[in-house]
């Protein structure tokens, strides 16, 4: 895929993400995200647990065939199964199967007609061999529906940094 492609894939998905945001302004009496969200947590949860059972076909069912995966550096950018599979099978090598675990600490999103969005702050511990480590880590999801189903479209993952005060 060239770069032109990838960039317009990424491009589409960041409007799409804004373009869904206005009416996610609104929240629920209690400051709760709307209810609509939990089938998006449900859908991460999915990720989730794939993910940490090193399951390929369980991860491709949650992400649409056309998805954009974007790091935190420049040149981390995967577009499409194919991609995405190499990327996870680098990433399957930090942990050892079945010892990863995410905390959703916080998140938003919205569920509309025409897709959807998530965004949370997580900590994660993985463990590789008898070495545990644990970090922070945004994720921003933009999700479509597939025969009635909801997929990820774009994730955005970024480690955050530490705060430089001058």
């Amino acid at each position: 895929m060239t770069n032109l492609t990838r960039r317009n894939a990424v491009l589409a998905a960041a409007v799409g993400a804004a373009v869904l945001a206005v009416p996610a302004m609104a929240k629920t009496k209690d400051t709760q995200p709307d209810p609509s969200v939990e089938v998006l947590r449900a859908l991460l949860k999915a990720h989730d647990q794939a993910f940490t059972d090193h399951d390929m076909k369980g991860l491709l069912a949650t992400l649409s065939p056309e998805c954009v995966l974007m790091g935190t550096s420049p040149g981390e950018l995967w577009v499409g199964h194919d991609e995405l599979t190499e990327a996870y099978k680098h990433f399957f090598a930090d942990f050892d199967k079945g010892k990863q675990n995410f905390e959703h600490l916080w998140y938003d999103g919205n569920v509309g007609p025409a897709g959807a969005w998530l965004m949370t702050t997580s900590k994660v511990t993985l463990t590789k061999g008898k070495k545990s480590s644990e970090f922070g880590l945004n994720l921003s999801l933009t999700c479509e529906k597939h025969d009635d189903k909801w997929l990820i479209r774009a994730m955005h993952f970024s480690n955050p940094t530490a705060s430089t005060k001058a």
